[in-house]
């Protein structure tokens, strides 16, 4: 049977558009973000062993050991706690660096979000830690740790809100390192932070001693300044 050029035309469109069809069916399924939903500390673990984009927290978890992070992932803390009861700290096992309640690293890439509470038992270790070239970005949230709130010995951490506060204070019996860097990574660049919102107690990360005197964490265009009728809780802004 021969077709006449009107069919033809016709037949061309109809096959043009569903190819343009299934290239975008195609395209929103890659876009699609899975998550894993968590309620203990070994469905912690599991999923960051796995391949879920977000791990959303279900209920408050206590830790039995430091959660490390490997992978690009999110953490919807979704108004959770994540906690220890036991000592988490070893610096003294090699290779070991167990420093915080958890750790980015092996170029790791984790987002914390929900507006939940990582909670370091008293005395014991960080909130949080960044170390083999890692990168951390926390959206919101409470972060308490002993020392240091947050750590990076090798990698980036960007702050763009949340509250960051301090039980056990430096061996200066101040908050100075309430944010903190390896020393020498800190002075060649491969330990960054850039702060661009967020609440800290008793730290002002526009000038502090973490790294030396007036050292800066807040990025270009914020400022730090005090909460209204507080005398010690700074907030980052944009600059005016």
């Amino acid at each position: 049977m021969q077709l006449t050029k009107s069919k033809k035309i016709i037949i061309s469109i109809v096959a043009l558009i569903m190819m343009v069809s299934t290239l975008f069916m195609l395209t929103a399924c890659g876009d699609d973000e899975t998550t894993a939903e968590v309620s203990s500390y070994q469905e912690l673990v599991t999923a960051l062993e796995g391949d879920d984009d977000i791990i959303k927290l279900t209920d408050d978890i206590v830790v039995e050991d430091v959660i490390m992070v490997t992978r690009e992932v999110t953490l919807d803390l979704n108004g959770k706690t994540l906690s220890n009861e036991t000592a988490l700290w070893d610096d003294q096992t090699p290779g070991a660096n167990k420093w915080s309640v958890i750790s980015v690293r092996e170029n790791g890439n984790l987002t914390i979000t929900g507006n939940g509470t990582i909670h370091a038992l008293e005395n014991d270790c960080y909130a949080l830690d960044v170390m083999d070239a890692g990168k951390l970005v926390i959206e919101n949230g409470t972060f308490i740790g002993n020392i240091s709130a947050v750590y990076i010995d090798e990698g980036s951490v960007e702050i763009k809100g949340g509250e960051y506060s301090i039980q056990q204070l430096s061996q200066q019996s101040d908050y100075r390192y309430t944010l903190n860097c390896n020393d020498a990574n800190y002075d060649a660049q491969t330990a960054t932070f850039s702060v661009t919102g967020g609440t800290f107690h008793n730290f002002n990360p526009a000038n502090n001693l973490a790294e030396g005197e007036n050292t800066n964490f807040v990025a270009e265009g914020y400022t730090a300044q005090l909460v209204e009728n507080s005398q010690d809780i700074y907030e980052v802004v944009v600059a005016e």
